[in-house]
């Protein structure tokens, strides 16, 4: 690295900023080969010759992205959408934001702002999310061919390596014009005993910032998370990470009954729908709705009965959950 004619350049490795650092957090520090510090951030380097940059070809279309020894790889997605009731169709929300931020990207030139927009999706387990986004892609990417879709498990993709792969491993053909990145199950929010809930990881926050990372093509970001209760005030409250909250909230007495019809394929009975009005089915998703009618056909029982069976292991499962909190696990 002393030898003055060497090409190649220093790409952001990691970006740590003290003030997102809390009491007792163990600080790790990678091997880097540049390291910059002030009273705020650690800001480190990596060196990159040209040929240890390998460059992913992308094309219009849906992708997964994947870890590998080599960095990120991209593997090509069909999506099934499932059949949804378009009254109840969470799928409109999401596209109005994103219709509308890609058709005022001017305002983000004018300003010389980074072409990005966050929306964080919310909702308890089973209301939609996963299956709006997966319609909103497919029609996104109908809508305008030149889309490209990448899929982001955190579970088993670090964030940082998603910074590296959209900056400098990945060149886009001249025929995509826009993209939009789904962030699956942000987990910042889990909570640790008695400390408090788990910092989000810092790599996520400077990419959602745009801290060490190029987006190259106009950019809308959508995640999704189980917990918003518990997210961090840093990652949920602070416009520019994410512009926008939805809450896919369970649906009313009126949707149950429609979507169990749509589902059942034929109109529910009085007594079918009185039962779907009992005091505990207020919360059902609609993953309990598919659930009434496979168990229903599986063990030869009503939809009332089945209604009741789902509403008292709600009961006990609250139950377990409460003496588990106030016994100390």
């Amino acid at each position: 690295m002393s030898d003055r004619n060497i090409e190649g350049k220093f790409v952001i490795k990691k970006v740590t900023k003290f003030s997102e650092l809390v009491e007792g957090q163990t600080l790790e520090i990678p091997e880097s080969d540049l390291c910059f510090q002030n009273e705020n951030t650690i800001v480190q380097l990596s060196y990159v010759k040209p040929e240890d940059t390998a460059k992913y070809e992308i094309k219009p279309g849906i992708y997964t992205l994947e870890q590998t020894s080599a960095g990120i790889s991209t593997a090509k997605t069909d999506i099934y959408v499932e059949r949804m009731l378009e009254s109840i169709d969470n799928t409109s929300k999401i596209i109005g934001e994103a219709r509308k931020f890609f058709s005022r990207i001017d305002a983000y030139e004018r300003r010389g702002r980074i072409k990005k927009r966050g929306v964080l999706l919310y909702s308890k387990p089973g209301c939609g999310k996963s299956s709006a986004i997966k319609k909103f892609c497919t029609d996104f990417v109908k809508e305008d061919p030149g889309t490209v879709v990448f899929m982001w498990p955190t579970s088993s993709v670090e964030a940082d390596s998603i910074t590296a792969f959209l900056s400098t491993q990945s060149e886009y053909v001249a025929e995509c014009t826009r993209l939009v990145l789904i962030i699956e199950d942000i987990g910042g929010g889990e909570r640790t005993g008695e400390r408090g809930p788990a910092p989000v990881e810092s790599g996520l926050l400077n990419l959602l910032d745009g801290v060490g990372v190029t987006f190259k093509l106009p950019t809308f970001i959508i995640a999704t998370t189980n917990h918003p209760e518990n997210l961090l005030e840093s990652l949920a409250d602070r416009p520019g990470r994410f512009d926008l909250m939805l809450e896919l909230a369970p649906p009313n007495l009126e949707e149950r009954i429609a979507l169990l019809e749509f589902i059942e394929g034929r109109e529910l009975n009085a007594e079918e729908k009185m039962a779907l009005a009992r005091k505990g089915a207020e919360d059902f998703s609609i993953a309990h709705l598919n659930e009434i009618v496979v168990r229903a056909d599986l063990d030869g029982k009503s939809i009332p009965d089945v209604v009741q069976e789902l509403i008292e292991h709600s009961k006990r499962f609250d139950n377990a959950f409460q003496k588990k909190r106030t016994t100390g696990f």
